[in-house]
C-alpha cells in the first residue's frame, strides 16, 4: 500500500467548538464545514473533526456493530514542537479555548504537556533535543543556499 495521504478522523459533539478550539487553541488552521466535517491539514496528516452522528454513518459502512462509546484518551495525538516556550503559549491559548491540560512538565528528558480538547482527545506536545534539531525555523522563500 502507498497511500497518498493519511487521514485520522476524530468525532466530536460540537464541530463550531471544536474548529475554533484547534484553530484558537492549538492554533492550526480549520477548513470551513463541509457535511458534517472539517478538515484541519497537517505536515503529512489531514485530521477530520466529524460530528458523531456522521461519525457513526462511517462505522455502519464499515461493519462496526452497535453503537461505540467514545472514551476519553482512546488515542493521543504527538506533536513534536520546536522549543519550550512554544509549548508553554499552546497550553495556555488551549486551556483559554476550551481545553484542558496537565504540565508542561519534564518526562524521560523531554519537555512534555497534554492538552485536551473539548470532547477529550489528547494530544501530547514534546520538546527535546531532537524536536528542537528538526524545528529550525527555515524560510522556503530564503534561496542563500
Amino acid at each position: 500500500m502507498k497511500p497518498v495521504t493519511t487521514v485520522l478522523s476524530l468525532p466530536v459533539t460540537d464541530l463550531d467548538r471544536s474548529a475554533r478550539f484547534y484553530r484558537d487553541g492549538l492554533g492550526l488552521a480549520p477548513a470551513d464545514p463541509d457535511g458534517g466535517v472539517v478538515a484541519v491539514e497537517l505536515p503529512n496528516l489531514s485530521l477530520f473533526l466529524i460530528e458523531r452522528d456522521e461519525f457513526e454513518t462511517y462505522l455502519d459502512r464499515a461493519g462496526v456493530p452497535g453503537r461505540p462509546r467514545f472514551e476519553n484518551g482512546a488515542c493521543i495525538l504527538s506533536a513534536a514542537i520546536a522549543t519550550r516556550d512554544e509549548i508553554e503559549r499552546v497550553v495556555s491559548r488551549a486551556i483559554s479555548a476550551g481545553g484542558t491540560a496537565e504540565g508542561p512538565a519534564e518526562h524521560d528528558g523531554s519537555f512534555t504537556a497534554y492538552v485536551r480538547d473539548p470532547d477529550g482527545h489528547v494530544w501530547e506536545l514534546v520538546h527535546n533535543e531532537h524536536t528542537a534539531e528538526a524545528g529550525v525555523d527555515v524560510d522556503p522563500g530564503d534561496d542563500e543556499a
